[in-house]
């Protein structure tokens, strides 16, 4: 059967070579595929520039810069994990051509490969504009976010600390996960568990941005990503201005029930590497001096629960009883360790979970009214 399948690819080939012949042809297509985009994407880009345009009109107001910082850096492990999956990807249809026994040229196979599928002018068009769009949203985003407590100082720690007891019967949550959680090796593996959230949220994005052919599941979730970061944060994180757990004793003056907690933290960074300790650190150190490495202090809602809740989302949508078993469980595990490393109050990833879900059906509701998309959902 693999025979059979390669063999069928080498008709396949000999079709989309005379595309690849054509270098002029395949131009014009990819041209033609992001002009088209553009409308496709008209919602998206909408979020992204007002989003914007919202930065820099606080940045005025305020007198201050807009952040581009952060924005080179994640543009930095975008570009290199794009071209790390492109690789991974050739590598692996090499090793797939060679187990068949495929008897042609290798290099023609993948130069098809490459240019008919991999880049190709549809899979350009969408990857250009959804990484576009979220390049310019975040210039906006991280903007706000940095100024959130400049234009509204923090306030709320000890509300939502008190929210905190009275949600989970006079107790704080962390006090509740202690004798499960707090051994260092435990704390280590939690906050390993917790960093690769980033590696996830890069993965669905680029496996829904860089598709073929574009999709109302596609244009959901980047509309509703867009959506969560904007109402969470920009919005609701500037309103409900708090700096979180790990840094209540710098923002309240009473007493600090959380002591407990980053003392813990700092001894099993001793023992184990726990990177939340280094971050906050650099974080608090950036925030008093108003530039760094890690900028914009900000924790209600909690946003790494909001995006965990879109993984769910997409995953019923596809109805993947793996990607489902995987992404529960993972947003579950985000939720507790967002507690365990002191980042967040409990009801921070509560709403987080709530304007991400909320923003999942304005994004739905959106979309329906879009249509020139695929009804196909993946």
């Amino acid at each position: 059967p693999k025979r059979d399948a390669v063999t069928m690819d080498t008709t396949a080939y000999e079709e989309l070579a005379k595309h690849q012949a054509d270098p002029a042809a395949w131009l014009q297509r990819t041209f033609a595929a992001i002009a088209r985009g553009f409308r496709r994407h008209a919602a998206l880009y909408l979020i992204a520039f007002g989003t914007y345009a919202l930065g820099l009109l606080e940045s005025l107001w305020l007198g201050v810069p807009l952040s581009f910082g952060l924005v080179s850096i994640v543009s930095g492990t975008t570009f290199v994990f794009l071209f790390l999956a492109i690789f991974l990807w050739l590598a692996a249809y090499f090793i797939k051509l060679w187990r068949a026994g495929y008897a042609g040229s290798p290099l023609e196979a993948l130069k098809v490969k490459l240019f008919e599928d991999i880049v190709a002018p549809g899979r350009v068009s969408n990857a250009l504009h959804a990484f576009t769009a979220n390049g310019v949203f975040f210039v906006g985003f991280l903007t706000i976010k940095k100024n959130i407590p400049i234009a509204l100082p923090f306030a709320w720690d000890r509300t939502f600390m008190e929210w905190d007891k009275t949600v989970h019967f006079g107790v704080l949550p962390h006090e509740i996960l202690a004798p499960l959680f707090q051994y260092p090796l435990i704390t280590f593996l939690v906050n390993v568990n917790y960093n690769l959230w980033f590696v996830v949220i890069l993965t669905f994005f680029f496996v829904l941005g860089f598709r073929k052919e574009d999709s109302a599941l596609r244009q959901r979730y980047l509309i509703s990503y867009l959506l969560t970061w904007l109402v969470g944060t920009c919005i609701l994180g500037t309103f409900l201005s708090s700096a979180g757990p790990c840094f209540f004793g710098f923002v309240d003056q009473g007493a600090n029930p959380y002591d407990g907690l980053m003392s813990y933290l700092k001894a099993a960074n001793e023992i184990y590497p726990i990177w939340a300790v280094p971050t906050q650190d650099t974080l608090w150190a950036s925030h008093l001096q108003g530039h760094g490495e890690v900028e914009g202090v900000s924790a209600m809602p909690s946003m790494h629960v909001g995006t965990t809740i879109l993984f769910i989302c997409c995953a019923f949508a596809v109805k993947k009883r793996w990607l489902i078993r995987f992404t529960i469980p993972f947003t579950v595990s985000i939720l507790l360790g967002s507690v365990l490393l002191g980042w967040h109050y409990a009801v921070d990833g509560y709403l987080g979970a709530l304007v991400a879900y909320v923003c999942w059906v304005i994004g739905g509701w959106i979309v329906n009214r879009m249509p020139e998309l695929n009804s196909h959902p993946s």
